[in-house]
């Protein structure tokens, strides 16, 4: 592997690390906004599984020698629309958008699946892409049991 391959890793890495960082600000935003106890109990499971994933990515970003990103990525938006208006979101609406914001990591994540080295892809492939996988199927469950 060379030097340019393990940096195009490293930011491969950070962004995920990003979006995984993002998702647990906005779960722990939605969490005090929404209403009912059994919505919260899920939402929390689903945080909960993120802050395992930005564990993951941290760990191995370090051991690949590159710097840990300060701030968070996609999710970003939505936890500051949350943080300015949840109450006139919803919980519906807020579970709907959490839904939204679980697909596109999904995506993420397996947009990246050929062009990490092997160390990196079994991470990515074999342990973060199917706990995505269940955070968006869960979710999804939720949104659909609101309705």
């Amino acid at each position: 592997m060379t030097a340019s391959t393990d940096r195009k890793d490293v930011e491969r890495l950070k962004r995920l690390l990003k979006d995984e960082m993002s998702a647990v600000e906005t779960y722990d935003k939605a969490i005090s906004s929404v209403k009912p106890d059994a919505i919260k109990a899920e939402l929390s499971e689903l945080k909960t599984a993120h802050e395992s994933r930005v564990q993951k990515l941290q760990a191995k970003i370090t051991e690949l020698g590159g710097e840990l990103p300060v701030n968070s990525g996609l999710w970003g938006k939505f936890a500051k629309l949350v943080e300015a208006g949840a109450a006139a979101l919803g919980d519906k609406a807020i579970v709907a958008t959490l839904e939204e914001c679980e697909v596109k990591s999904l995506a993420d994540y397996k947009s990246d699946l050929e062009v990490f080295d092997e160390a990196e892809h079994k991470l990515v492939f074999s342990e973060l892409l199917p706990a995505q996988q269940e955070s968006y199927e869960r979710i999804l469950k939720l949104h659909k049991s609101m309705h």
